[in-house]
C-alpha cells in the first residue's frame, strides 16, 4: 500500500500501513472473516509497513511473512485489518494451505481411471517429477505449472484431472498424441475431482462419453463400444483393474 491515490482510495488515513489482501483461498479457516482488499494493519499486534516489511532485529526489517513461518497448524493469530474505512480484529485459528497440486501424496499410490485406453489420473508435485524430470519446473507444460504455482482449490475436494496418456486401440484412433491435458468436463458437466469423473462415466446411459479437454480440444466415444472396449484394452496391457483401489470405496 505504497501508492498514496491507493491508499487514499481504500480509505486509509495517513498514519495506517499495511498490506492490501488480493484474494483469499476459499477452502481455508481465514476465508470466513478475511476479504479480497482488506489491509492487513497488524499480524499478533507487530505493524506492517506499505513495502510489507516488520521490524527484525536491531535496525533491520524482514517480509511480513516472517511472522507466519513462526506459526504452527493449529495456533491462532489476531490480525488487524481495515474494510471500508472500519479496524476489525479477527482471531483465527490456522490451518495448513491446503494447494491444488498437492506437494506430497503422502505415500498413497496414484490414482487413475482407465476408460477405452483413456488413462486419467491426478496431477501433484510427484507426478510432474515422474513425467518431466526434476526440472519439471520448466519442462512440464505452462497452463499446470499456471496451476501449479497459482490456482487455489475451490473446494477441499477439488482435484486437477488429466488424460495423463492413451493406450492406443482401434477405438480412440486420432486421440493418440493427447497427453496430461486436463479433463475440464464431461457431457457439459464440470469435472471436480477424479471420483467424480469415473462415477459419471461408470453410471452414463447417454449414447456419447463427451470430454471436454484443456486447449479446446474434445474426446468423444460412443458409450457402449467404449465400455466394450476396455475390458480388451486393459487385458492387452496386463492392467488387473480399470480403477485404482481409493476409486472403488
Amino acid at each position: 500500500m505504497e501508492n498514496p491515490d491507493l491508499r487514499m482510495a481504500m480509505g486509509m488515513r495517513t498514519d495506517q500501513k499495511g498490506v492490501r489482501i488480493r484474494r483469499v483461498d476459499p477452502t481455508a479457516p481465514e476465508s470466513k472473516v478475511l476479504k479480497a482488499s482488506d489491509v492487513i494493519l497488524s499480524f499478533d499486534g507487530v505493524d506492517i509497513a506499505n513495502d510489507g516489511t516488520v521490524p527484525f532485529r536491531h535496525g533491520e526489517r524482514i517480509g511480513f511473512s516472517y511472522l507466519i513461518s513462526q506459526k504452527y497448524t493449529g495456533d491462532n493469530a489476531v490480525v488487524k485489518v481495515l474494510r471500508n474505512s472500519e479496524v476489525l480484529n479477527f482471531d483465527i485459528k490456522l490451518d495448513s494451505h491446503r494447494r491444488l497440486i498437492p506437494a506430497h501424496t503422502k505415500g498413497r499410490p496414484p490414482s487413475y481411471y482407465i476408460i477405452a485406453g483413456f488413462v486419467f489420473s491426478t496431477v501433484s508435485v510427484p507426478y510432474l517429477r515422474s513425467e518431466y524430470g526434476k526440472d519439471y519446473e520448466y519442462e512440464a507444460p505452462v497452463k499446470l505449472l499456471d496451476k501449479l504455482l497459482h490456482s487455489m482449490p475451490q473446494s477441499p475436494d477439488e482435484q486437477l484431472v488429466v488424460v495423463s496418456q492413451v493406450l492406443v486401440a482401434d477405438i480412440n484412433i486420432g486421440y493418440e498424441e493427447i497427453v496430461n491435458t486436463q479433463v475440464l468436463a464431461f457431457n457439459g458437466k464440470p469435472v471436480k475431482n477424479l471420483k467424480s469423473l469415473a462415477n459419471m462415466v461408470e453410471s452414463c446411459n447417454d449414447e456419447y462419453l463427451k470430454f471436454n479437454l484443456d486447449y479446446d480440444q474434445i474426446v468423444v466415444l460412443r458409450t457402449k463400444t467404449a465400455k466394450a472396449a476396455t475390458l480388451d484394452i486393459l487385458s492387452t496391457h496386463c492392467i488387473p483393474s480399470a480403477m485404482s483401489e481409493d476409486l472403488k470405496s
